[in-house]
């Protein structure tokens, strides 16, 4: 037998009890480094968000990088980074931080979808469409569907894909409970415009019939539908279609009022149409409408009945348009029979006149007061559609930027 000596049975339990107390020393050093690292963490962070605060960027962007390199596992931080990166233009740092987020197979399906929608949100900001679009169609039925969907939806009207906008829009509507056909006879109007300009019949037909089908009635798909008819040679049906917008949408007349005339002058019917113009005056003489009324009936019927037109205007809807074409159609009066010093005198009115009209006379955006010299059915400001008023203001100039 072995003989163990006394002392060794004595030994043992000590080095038991030693190796016991070195095992709890690394557990309470290793408790300590994590507590370390969190408090540390829990600086950063505090540090970040008051830098944010105190609006200074730069040095939050730095300590929340810190706070992403002790824990590499915050998803949420990094989000939150790719749109601070984003915010401040540095879209590539963004987009490798978004990437790197879509590329992990550990992220729950909500937090790879989120990486999907922000890594489409940072190349469309970049202008990498295609990248943007594929990204953006990656994102899966949830939270981020629907601005996953608008965001495409807006990058068409940006490429001017109406068909692929259509889609987009009739998609949303299956996701929310929002209605997209103002915006889709919109797409079907411009489809048919585009078709129209190469000459494609079919095809401008079809889509001013399937504008009508989303909004029926609508003004400009009826206005188009003239065209068409115009283009086909029928300017008796393209008449009686302008006269649904002439019953229906009286205010956008003045899109029209040249080819309204120029179709009654093919069927030999011009001063029925130019009658019917002047008795829309009676409500929409305050914009570009009397402009072109009064162009006609100079040519038409002369200077003398159209200062008669004028001052019945002038009696029931004054306002500086009509009194510069009063001006001007009484120059005209003037030069033919009036003195040297009547003709210079309306011509420093006219001058006056013309310059006042000139620089207050827009169009104005009723979503975000975006004012321009010519009518959008689209704004170019905010982008919303038939957001512009079909009535030209010449009044104090409102508040939004202009054009």
């Amino acid at each position: 037998m072995i003989q163990i000596e006394t002392a060794w049975l004595l030994l043992l339990p000590v080095l038991f009890g030693l190796g016991w107390l070195a095992s709890r020393w690394d557990l309470r050093l290793e408790s300590r480094m994590d507590e370390r690292e969190r408090m540390l963490q829990q600086r950063s962070t505090f540090k970040g968000l008051s830098l944010l605060l105190n609006e200074q960027p730069d040095q939050a962007i730095e300590a929340l990088v810190k706070v992403a390199q002790l824990d590499p596992e915050t998803v949420d931080l990094h989000f939150s980074l790719g749109n601070l990166f984003r915010r401040r233009g540095e879209t590539e740092r963004a987009i490798r931080i978004h990437q790197h987020l879509a590329g992990r197979a550990d992220l729950k399906p909500r937090d790879r979808d989120h990486a999907a929608y922000e890594l489409g949100r940072d190349f469309l900001r970049a202008g990498l469409l295609d990248r943007a679009e594929a990204s953006l169609n990656q994102v899966g039925e949830g939270k981020y569907s629907v601005p996953a969907k608008e965001s495409l939806l807006e990058m068409y009207q940006v490429e001017r894909d109406w068909k692929k906008a259509i889609v987009a829009a009739t998609e949303l509507e299956a996701l929310q409970d929002k209605s997209h056909q103002t915006e889709i006879a919109q797409f079907y109007c411009e489809l048919a415009q585009e078709a129209l300009r190469r000459k494609d019949m079919l095809d401008s037909e079809q889509s001013i019939d399937r504008a009508l089908q989303a909004v029926p009635a609508q003004a400009r798909a009826l206005i188009l539908q003239g065209d068409y008819l115009v283009a086909m040679d029928r300017p008796g049906q393209a008449i009686e279609v302008w006269s649904q917008v002439a019953e229906k949408h009286p205010a956008y007349m003045h899109l029209v009022a040249d080819r309204w005339m120029a179709a009654h002058a093919a069927v030999d019917k011009t001063n029925a149409g130019l009658d019917h113009l002047i008795a829309l005056l009676t409500t929409q003489s305050a914009g570009e409408l009397l402009d072109i009324v009064h162009k006609h009936m100079m040519l038409i019927r002369g200077p003398a009945a159209a200062e008669v037109m004028l001052v019945g205007v002038m009696q029931h809807t004054p306002s500086l348009t009509a009194l510069s074409k009063l001006a001007e159609t009484r120059l005209a009066l003037a030069e033919v029979s009036g003195s040297p010093e009547r003709v210079a005198d309306l011509q420093a009115t006219l001058g006056l006149l013309k310059q006042r009209t000139t620089a207050l006379a827009r169009y104005t955006c009723g979503n975000c007061g975006f004012r321009a010299r010519r009518f959008y059915w689209q704004c170019p400001g905010c982008n919303h559609w038939e957001a512009y008023s079909p009535r030209r203001s010449e009044g104090a100039a409102a508040s939004g930027p202009s054009m």
